[in-house]
């Protein structure tokens, strides 16, 4: 059976150093939140924490499925590339799979997120039950 390719709609958020600080604990020598120790380290800004990026696909995932990401969801992702302060992300999701489980249907979505300058920062698959 021919399936066509559904595609999520796109989630974009502005990575502010001020967002960073809320989801970490501010503190001195901190590559998330000590600029000049991130710098120290070899990075241009402080970085934004990956469980970050996997809250932002969870969003999308939420706002495709509501309940059946919520309750039943599953999420796998891998940081390719850093996200800095002051970056754009923008998270988007393909549905590669859908199987039928417990009466309902998983939905599989290759989920990946990009940065303003197109590069790719993280990679992953996420699933969840339709309603």
């Amino acid at each position: 059976m021919a399936t066509m390719t559904q595609t999520l709609p796109s989630l974009v958020k502005e990575i502010s150093q001020r967002k960073i600080d809320a989801y970490s604990v501010v503190r001195a020598r901190s590559i998330h939140t000590d600029e000049s120790w991130a710098r120290a380290k070899g990075f241009r800004a402080p970085l934004a924490q990956g469980m970050m990026s996997t809250a932002y696909v969870s969003e999308m995932m939420t706002r495709f499925l509501g309940a059946g990401f919520v309750k039943g969801g599953t999420i796998s992702m891998a940081f390719v590339k850093p996200v800095y302060a002051g970056d754009r992300l923008t998270v988007h999701g393909v549905v590669k799979d859908r199987q039928p489980e417990n009466g309902g249907t998983r939905v599989t979505v290759e989920v990946w997120c990009v940065n303003q300058g197109g590069q790719t920062t993280a990679i992953g698959t996420a699933s969840g039950l339709e309603p």
